[in-house]
């Protein structure tokens, strides 16, 4: 990792496998189990797997998982938590240049893992590496917030306060870009209830439900149904796609 992104994807800053996200991470692995018709035995591919909460959770369920992240701090508790779980495979990996051709029945993305990518030519690559690990016919899920409530979002205030459940804070504050490739800039600092502040920058692309379906389909994959929340309850704030990969 380069730049802003080597600063923000680590543990002091964001973590994904934070309290809230850990409490989140049985029901949100229990709906990918069934949106990606997985059973014991189904090859699957987490892509920005981060902290190993859902592929840990798939692979002790009987899926054979492969996670695959970008940030070795991550992937590092990730091991941690998987010793002596065979059907769990780690490896430190680029999203846009994924070492797997046809191998895997499903795969999935979640919690706003994509989008970070300064050029949009990237976000491409990465659906397509995506497609290109599938068999044909292979379900994909695709989770990102909400690109059209992120903007309303920012547009009320661009200054938000987050408690955090481990104890502390987090103040965000975010400049929007608008335009045919709509973005954000945000910054982040985090008061843990001990110790000096901490700040990080991070961009990201934002994508409501259209512009998603179209790179999806420029990447080979047809998006069968939306829904709002990784639980399948309404909440309107997040963007989740189930895709099939079209058969050659």
């Amino acid at each position: 990792m380069r730049g802003w992104a080597k600063g923000f994807f680590r543990e002091a800053i964001f973590s994904p496998g934070s309290p809230e996200a850990e409490e989140a991470a049985p029901r949100e692995s229990a709906f990918l189990w069934r949106a990606l018709r997985l059973r014991p035995g189904s090859p699957v591919l987490d892509i920005c797997c981060g902290t190993g909460r859902h592929a840990l959770r798939l692979a002790r369920r009987g899926a054979l998982v492969t996670g695959v992240d970008a940030t070795p701090e991550y992937l590092a508790r990730a091991r941690r938590s998987a010793r002596g779980l065979r059907r769990l495979t780690l490896e430190l990996a680029d999203m846009r240049q994924l070492p797997y051709i046809s191998a895997f029945d499903a795969a999935y993305n979640v919690w706003t893992s994509f989008g970070y990518f300064r050029k949009p030519a990237d976000d491409l690559r990465a659906l397509r590496a995506a497609a290109g690990a599938l068999r044909p016919g292979g379900l994909f899920v695709i989770d990102v917030v909400d690109g059209d409530w992120l903007r309303k979002r920012w547009a009320v205030s661009p200054r938000h306060w987050v408690e955090l459940a481990g104890g502390g804070y987090r103040l965000e504050q975010a400049s929007l870009r608008g335009g045919a490739d709509p973005a954000q800039w945000c910054e982040w600092t985090v008061l843990p209830p001990r110790g000096q502040p901490r700040r990080a920058r991070f961009f990201l692309r934002l994508y409501n439900e259209a512009r998603l379906r179209s790179l999806l389909r420029r990447a080979g994959f047809d998006v069968l149904k939306r829904f709002h929340s990784l639980g399948g309850a309404p909440s309107g704030r997040r963007l989740v796609l189930l895709s099939r990969l079209r058969r050659s």
